[in-house]
């Protein structure tokens, strides 16, 4: 056991691999090897959008595909409706570009509604028709292209939602390290580049900003290297490398001076045995602060042991374990829709906020969609489930959460003036 795991133990009496892909989102598999032509998974934060891999085989379009797309409602953006608080964004400030472009994936008919691109990810926005058996099916033998070249190496995510009429709704994203031109046409091919399954033209709007970092610190003979922060209209990236180690074991808070605490939305990364390269992502800021502090943080696996509160539409406060609780402030009743809003108080505010549900008396949990933060009140929330009836009994249910032990001697201010 390296000495950095005996310590981790020692700190929270827990094992590694099992909490760090839930809480920092990502695939651990995938990050602890070079990423070369692979499509990996990036994990959301809520049970609503179901995280998949998204790959595209394209036939001859049929009577069936356009018959198909008849059914599919014009939803306005894709992005709003389903993407993560940076694609959102990107929308709100017009960054899309519009494709419309209708395409079978095999026996399945599927829309590309807009893409976005701002120099840091690649994000597609699609529909599908509620009677689509699987739109997002996996199709493992795919890779993508740039202006007609094969991506040499790439990494990506994606994830759907049915919206209430059942049509599908979704995102795709991709991570490409290598620079990119403004504009040009994402190629989605088979892999030995025999077929082009379709062609997305992407342009890049929006500006950017880069901080170097170039801090170093050692925690137990592993080394963390800090090498700068990029500001994108649609997330905050924090660089970095790790040596010493064979996966993240810890994860970031990411602080501004007016103590906002930054939302994690992703991250990818790979490399060899010796050096590893990451990219965690968070939320994008609206304004510019004077500074950011980033400070790594371990935790130990939670408690499977959930703490019920039987909801009758009064407030309630849930202790949430070491980390902190959650109280649920009001409710709305709407066509068998019930909307909570609610405060997590504590140490891992997200995770806190996401990892809710309403069960009824048997146990069975109520579809939920995705929790939406209240602008202007960082840690208060809403978050809306369905086919919930007046009649139903219904309990507030949550994990137990271990307090995290952060590393101070690894924290570093980014200084953002200037």
């Amino acid at each position: 056991m390296e000495k950095w795991e005996r310590e981790l133990n020692h700190l929270v009496n827990a094992s590694l691999p099992e909490q760090v892909d839930r809480r920092i989102h990502l695939t651990l598999d995938q990050l602890k090897r070079t990423r070369k032509k692979s499509f990996g998974l990036r994990f959301g934060t809520t049970a609503a959008a179901a995280v998949l891999v998204l790959s595209f085989g394209l036939t001859a379009l049929s009577p069936a595909f356009a018959e198909a797309m008849k059914s599919i409602p014009v939803i306005g953006s894709v992005f709003e409706l389903v993407g993560d608080v940076g694609t959102k964004r990107g929308s709100q400030l017009n960054l899309t570009t519009n494709v419309g472009r209708q395409i079978q994936i095999d026996d399945y008919a599927m829309t590309i509604t807009e893409s976005l691109y701002d120099g840091s990810s690649i994000s597609l926005g699609l529909i599908a028709p509620a009677d689509a058996k699987d739109p997002m099916g996996f199709v493992k033998d795919v890779t993508f292209s740039v202006d007609g070249k094969r991506l040499p190496s790439f990494s990506g995510g994606a994830s759907t939602k049915i919206l209430d009429d059942g049509t599908y709704a979704g995102t795709l994203s991709l991570h490409v390290d290598d620079p990119l031109p403004d504009a040009f046409t994402l190629g989605i091919l088979s892999r030995d580049e025999a077929a082009i399954y379709a062609e997305i033209p992407v342009e890049r709007k929006g500006e950017n900003q880069l901080f170097a970092i170039a801090q170093t610190g050692t925690w137990n003979d592993v080394e963390v290297e800090y090498e700068d922060m990029a500001l994108y209209p649609t997330s905050t990236k924090l660089s970095f490398r790790l040596r010493g180690t064979d996966s993240p074991f810890w994860e970031f808070k990411v602080q501004d001076d007016q103590g906002r605490v930054l939302q994690p939305i992703g991250g990818h990364g790979g490399g060899t045995s010796d050096d590893k390269h990451y990219v965690y992502d968070f939320e994008p800021l609206e304004t510019v602060p004077e500074s950011l502090t980033i400070t790594p943080y371990l935790v130990g696996s939670d408690s499977t042991t959930r703490i019920d509160g039987e909801w009758n539409g009064t407030p309630i406060t849930l202790s949430q374990g070491k980390a902190g609780s959650v109280t649920v402030v009001d409710q709305k009743f709407e066509d068998d829709n019930l909307t909570l809003t609610y405060e997590v108080e504590g140490e891992r505010l997200f995770e806190q906020a996401n990892e809710i549900w309403l069960e009824d008396e048997k146990g069975k949990p109520f579809d939920k969609g995705t929790p939406i933060r209240i602008q202007g009140r960082d840690h208060r929330y809403q978050l809306t489930f369905s086919n919930v009836r007046k009649t139903d009994s219904v309990f507030l249910s949550t994990p137990r959460f271990n307090a995290p032990v952060y590393l101070e001697e690894l924290a570093v201010v980014v200084d953002l003036e200037g």
